[in-house]
């Protein structure tokens, strides 16, 4: 009865075998890092799509003006036109005038919270949006009729204030008319993202 031989891996065929997955992990890496980039801006686009479509919803089956704004404390509009600090949808005790968020008399509706890896900014007629607010009638009802623009974009970096709009990560804006009517756009490479899109 013959005993057959085990045999494992050597030395050398362990440190060729670990040196090719690292050369692969090297060349994946970048495009992963682009993929991620890619989906943190798309995820983030769509929830300021349904926060909006929500706010619009809610003003026109209730009947009550429903505003967004910028909030990190999701209890004050202190955000300004940053919105990666999170935001909140409150609909307005008031049927008229621009709404102005007051705990005690306004419902709170939704918040959410600080978003990370990406800038959102809001721009209302081309400058600084301190809120989107819709009327009755599902309107943008602050806009004078300019268009409203809420732009996110990836930051390449954690110390980034503003993100960049690269061809491996595009931005997106998310466009509502003074109609109320919401879509999602590309913005191009090389856009910026500290300002309205053109």
């Amino acid at each position: 009865m013959s005993l057959a031989r085990t045999r494992g891996f050597t030395l050398v065929e362990l440190m060729i075998t670990v040196a090719v997955a690292a050369i692969l992990a090297a060349i994946a890496w970048p495009s992963f890092r682009d993929f991620m980039r890619r989906n943190a801006v798309t995820a983030q686009a769509n929830q300021v799509l349904a926060s909006l479509q929500y706010a619009r919803n809610e003003a026109v089956s209730r009947r009550y003006p429903t505003a967004l704004c910028g909030s990190s404390s999701g209890t004050s509009c202190d955000g300004g036109s940053t919105l990666e600090n999170g935001w909140m949808v409150w609909r307005d005790s008031s049927l008229s005038g621009t709404p102005s968020y007051s705990a005690g008399s306004d419902e709170l509706l939704r918040v959410t919270q600080a978003q990370n890896g990406v800038s959102i900014r809001a721009f209302l007629g081309g400058v600084g949006a301190n809120l989107v607010s819709f009327n009755q009638r599902g309107e943008v009802s602050n806009a004078g009729g300019a268009v409203t623009n809420i732009v996110i974009c990836a930051k390449t970096k954690s110390t980034d204030t503003v993100g960049t709009s690269t061809s491996a990560a595009l931005g997106q804006y998310v466009r509502i008319d003074s109609s109320g009517r919401i879509t999602v756009q590309s913005l191009s490479a090389g856009a910026n993202c500290s300002a309205a899109p053109t």
